[in-house]
C-alpha cells in the first residue's frame, strides 16, 4: 500500500514538474519570439533610417555646389553634418561586421569632419577656395555612388525580407545580410508638384469669403460652375472636417461621374476627383497644359498659367499659378491632373489657392536681375529667370528673382530676394523612374 502511494506521489510530482517545464518552455518561446520581433524592428528602423541619411547626403552635397549665400551654406552644411552623425549611429546599430562597413563608415566620418570645417569657414566669413569646391565635387560623386549601391541592394531584397533570419550571430562574416550589405537607400514618396507645392505654412484660411453657405447653396453653385461639363445630376453625399470644412457631392455629367468638395466657408470648389471618361484623344503635353489652364479658368481661377509639369505614364501633373504683370504667385497654386490618353482632366486640387489667395500690394525692387544673378554660384548655368512671389519657410512671403539653372546633369531653382540680394531658397529636381521629385 505504501509503495502504491509512493508511485502515485511520484507520478503527481513528475506531472507537476512536466507541466512546469512546459509552462517555462511556452514562456521562453513567447519571450524569444517577442525579443526577435523587437530586434527585427530595431534593425529595420536603423536600416531604413540609414538609407534616408545617405539619400539626403547626396541631395545636400549637390546643393552645396549651387549655393553662394552664407545663410544657405550654413543650413546645408549643418544638415550634412547632422546626417553624417545619424548615419554613423545607424550603421553601428546594424548586425554587420566592421570589415564590411569600414569604407562606408570612413566616408561618412570624413564627410562629417569636412562639412564641419567648411561650416567653421562660413561662420568666420571666409570664402570657399577652389580646392574646397574640388573636394565638394569629389565628395558629391562618392555620395552619389553610395546611393546607387544602396538602390541596387534594396531592389534585391524581397518585400517581406527579415534581417534577423539572415544574421549568423556566431559568425557575422558569413550571414546573408552581412554578405550582401554594401549600401541601401529609401526612395522618398513622390510628389509631382514642383516648386512650393506644399506652401500652406499657416493654417489661417485667407482666400475664402467669410460667410458660410448651406448645402442647397453649394449645390446651386456647382450646377452653375460646372455647367460647361454638361451636368445631369448632383447628389449630396456627406460632410468632411479637415483643413477645410466641406460639403461633398457626386456630380453626374455627360462625360462621367465626378466627386467634388465644396467649402462650407464661402462655397468654393476645393477638390475634384475621379472625373474624366472622355474617350481616346491622345493629347500632346502642350494640349494637356492648355486643357488644364482652360479647365481652371472656367471654374473661376483667373490668370492661371502652367509653372510646372511632370509626367508619369499616361498622367500629366500640371501646376498652375497666377501670373500677373510678369510675376508668378507660387503660394496660390492650383494642381490639375490630366489623362493624356483619354484627353481629359481627371482631378483638380485648390487647397493652396484658397489658403493663400488675397489681393497683394508688392513693393519695388532694390536690385536688378543681373545684380542678383551675380550672387549665384559660378558653377551654375542660368537657362531661365523670372520674378516670383514665394512662401517663406515658416511664415510670410518674399518677392524674389527665380533662376532656373543647371550644373552637370542637375537642375536647380534658386530664389534671390529682390531687395537684399540674399538667397532665400534653393530647390533641386531629382529624376526618378516614376517621375520628378522637387527637394
Amino acid at each position: 500500500m505504501k509503495s502504491k502511494s509512493l508511485i502515485i506521489t511520484l507520478s503527481i510530482t513528475l506531472g507537476i514538474t512536466i507541466l512546469s517545464l512546459l509552462a517555462t518552455l511556452v514562456v521562453f518561446v513567447t519571450l524569444n519570439r517577442r525579443y526577435s520581433t523587437q530586434l527585427e524592428n530595431l534593425y529595420k528602423r536603423n536600416f531604413y533610417e540609414l538609407s534616408t541619411n545617405i539619400n539626403d547626403l547626396e541631395v545636400d552635397m549637390s546643393k552645396l555646389v549651387a549655393v553662394n549665400d552664407s545663410g544657405s551654406k550654413r543650413e546645408i552644411l549643418s544638415n550634412i553634418y547632422a546626417n553624417c552623425n545619424m548615419a554613423s549611429n545607424n550603421l553601428s546599430m546594424l548586425p554587420v561586421s566592421n570589415s564590411k562597413i569600414e569604407n562606408i563608415n570612413d566616408f561618412v566620418n570624413v564627410l562629417g569632419g569636412y562639412s564641419y570645417s567648411l561650416l567653421s569657414k562660413v561662420n568666420n566669413n571666409q570664402e570657399f577656395s577652389e580646392e574646397d569646391y574640388a573636394n565638394i565635387e569629389d565628395l558629391h560623386g562618392m555620395s552619389k555612388q553610395l546611393m546607387v549601391e544602396y538602390n541596387k541592394y534594396i531592389s534585391s531584397l524581397d518585400v517581406d525580407y527579415k534581417i534577423i533570419q539572415d544574421v549568423n550571430f556566431a559568425n557575422g562574416e558569413s550571414s546573408s545580410f552581412n554578405a550582401g550589405f554594401t549600401s541601401s537607400t529609401k526612395v522618398p514618396t513622390l510628389i509631382y508638384d514642383g516648386p512650393f507645392s506644399d506652401s500652406v505654412l499657416n493654417k489661417e484660411i485667407k482666400g475664402l469669403p467669410k460667410n458660410d453657405v448651406t448645402i442647397e447653396e453649394a449645390e446651386q453653385m456647382l450646377e452653375s460652375s460646372l455647367n460647361f461639363l454638361g451636368v445631369q445630376d448632383i447628389t449630396y453625399v456627406n460632410e468632411s472636417k479637415g483643413d477645410f470644412y466641406t460639403y461633398n457631392f457626386e456630380v453626374d455629367t455627360v462625360n462621367g461621374v465626378m466627386y467634388v468638395q465644396v467649402s462650407k466657408m464661402g462655397g468654393k470648389i476645393v477638390d475634384i476627383t475621379n472625373y474624366g471618361a472622355g474617350g481616346d484623344r491622345s493629347l500632346s503635353i502642350d494640349e494637356c497644359i492648355d486643357l488644364a489652364e482652360d479647365f481652371a479658368q472656367k471654374l473661376g481661377f483667373e490668370d492661371m498659367r502652367q509653372v510646372w509639369f511632370a509626367e508619369n505614364g499616361n498622367i500629366l501633373y500640371v501646376n498652375l499659378a497666377p501670373i500677373i504683370n510678369g510675376i508668378i504667385y507660387y503660394p496660390d497654386l492650383v494642381k490639375v491632373k490630366v489623362d493624356k490618353q483619354k484627353g481629359c482632366v481627371i482631378a483638380l486640387e485648390a487647397q493652396n489657392y484658397w489658403f493663400n489667395h488675397v489681393e497683394r500690394s508688392l513693393g519695388g525692387y532694390n536690385i536688378t536681375f543681373d545684380t542678383a544673378q551675380a550672387n549665384l554660384s559660378s558653377a551654375l548655368t542660368v537657362k531661365e529667370r523670372n520674378i516670383a512671389l514665394i512662401p517663406n519657410k515658416y511664415v510670410g512671403e518674399t518677392l524674389t528673382y527665380e533662376y532656373i539653372c543647371t550644373w552637370k546633369d542637375y537642375e536647380y531653382y534658386v530664389y534671390i530676394d529682390v531687395n537684399t540680394g540674399k538667397e532665400v531658397n534653393i530647390l533641386r529636381i531629382v529624376k526618378t523612374n516614376s517621375g520628378d521629385l522637387m527637394v
